[in-house]
């Protein structure tokens, strides 16, 4: 499509709608904020100090906006450690969301072009393969209820260039662009010139490879988004072709909020294929993926050390639990609850969670609690927040779910109840 019609379509659908304008300065950005000057949108500019001559950028900016009448806002970016470009955009996209919430704005529009779809694409294929159909960018993201929008996204930059010198738009050129110090700068000033040197058709084929994936993607994502629940079936994982396997796991760590690594992505699926009933491959968030028999689930490490609590006739609320016990009485308030006879037990009760070395008593004789979690197949991700109730001799006289002893007697009564304690309401 010629960028003058895409344009003039662009301001017909954004037109009276509230819309905000990252603008760094340089060609791509100062076409678009040009071509949408008419349309009064806030405008943005951020400000990253690695370069001396950066202030120049912001002149450039401000003064376009002070010319035409439009809001403008500076952003400082200020990356002490860690991946620069990775974290430049976090910090740009979070002060853009904000900005946008506190001017209740829903659109944030940026310059991404074709040449920077194919550098998306090419370090996508770079870094993770091709294991999962890569989309370079994507034209509309949706974060945080903002609506990001790349429009565009179809155009080579040669084309924003010779509209910037037919309309006299005055831009300046980003010089640590030429550094390949970065990921995209290597891809765009080595890697695909090295590509369009091997193939002078690449840039259509690749053009052509992400037509095909935008056409194919969404019956895919739809697809995988019919299988994916809470927790996933090992058995039905297994028979999944792999790129919707891929997909299905994708959508799935999105789901439980963790990032969707390649890494995980990978991990998971040798899990899948992994013969062993229990295990867990480690997440981010002190959370990890547990494999409990046909189970697959993403769980937050449990507590490991906990104290015992007395427990006598009263309520005690051990973690988000609440534990109460009763004498003879059944309350009638409550309606799962355990009956517990016994002759003999030494008071005051304990409360606490399983330990190695737990006894368990039953009329053929004693068994391990961790032989009996095996036996019967309980998820082994679960086995450490299992409540054990005890007397002073640490005779167990239940465990909460799995165990209840049947060999106290039955001279006396006591009933037993556990109610999860929600404190999301508060």
């Amino acid at each position: 499509m010629h960028l003058e019609t895409l344009l003039s379509q662009l301001r017909e659908e954004i037109n009276q709608t509230p819309f905000l304008v990252s603008v760094s300065g340089g060609v791509d950005s100062m076409v678009l904020l040009h071509a949408l000057k008419e349309l009064k949108p806030i405008v943005v500019h951020f400000n990253h100090h690695v370069r001396k001559d950066s202030i120049k950028d912001e002149q450039l900016v401000s003064s376009f906006c002070l010319n035409e009448g439009l809001a403008f806002f500076k952003e400082d970016i200020i990356v002490a450690s860690g991946n620069f470009q990775s974290e430049a955009h976090h910090q740009r996209q979070n002060k853009l969301i904000q900005i946008a919430k506190n001017h209740h704005i829903s659109y944030v529009l940026t310059a991404h072009h074709l040449d920077d779809h194919i550098e998306s694409l090419i370090m996508q294929i770079k870094q993770h393969g091709m294991n999962r159909l890569h989309l370079g960018l994507k034209e509309k993201n949706i974060i945080e209820g903002i609506i990001f929008y790349k429009p565009l996204l179809s155009v080579e930059k040669k084309y924003l260039y010779n509209y910037a010198h037919k309309n006299h738009i005055t831009y300046l050129e980003d010089s640590s662009n030429q550094k390949d110090i970065y990921t995209r700068n290597y891809t765009r000033n080595t890697l695909l010139p090295k590509l369009i040197q091997a193939d002078p058709k690449i840039k259509e084929k690749i053009i052509a490879y992400l037509n095909r994936v935008r056409d194919i993607y969404p019956s895919i994502k739809k697809e995988a988004s019919a299988y994916v629940k809470h927790t996933l079936s090992k058995k039905a994982l297994a028979q999944y072709q792999q790129t919707l396997l891929r997909e299905i796991i994708y959508e799935w760590l999105l789901m439980h909020h963790m990032t969707p690594k390649t890494t995980y992505i990978d991990d998971v699926i040798k899990g899948i294929h992994n013969k062993k009933p229990n295990f867990s491959i480690l997440l981010e968030k002190n959370h990890h993926v547990v494999f409990a028999y046909d189970n697959v689930s993403i769980q937050p490490f449990a507590s490991q050390d906990k104290v015992n609590q007395g427990l006598l006739e009263e309520n005690l609320l051990y973690d988000n639990k609440h534990v109460s016990i009763f004498f003879d009485n059944k309350p009638n308030n409550i309606q799962a609850i355990t009956e517990i006879c016994y002759n003999k037990l030494i008071f005051p009760l304990n409360v606490r969670y399983r330990k190695a070395g737990d006894i368990l008593s039953f009329h053929y004789g004693h068994k391990k609690l961790k032989d009996h979690l095996i036996d019967i197949k309980y998820p082994k991700h679960l086995r450490d927040t299992l409540l054990v109730v005890e007397d002073q001799q640490q005779t167990i006289l239940f465990v909460e779910d799995v165990y209840l002893n049947k060999t106290l007697g039955d001279g006396h009564t006591l009933f037993l109840a556990i109610e999860t304690h929600d404190d999301t309401r508060y």
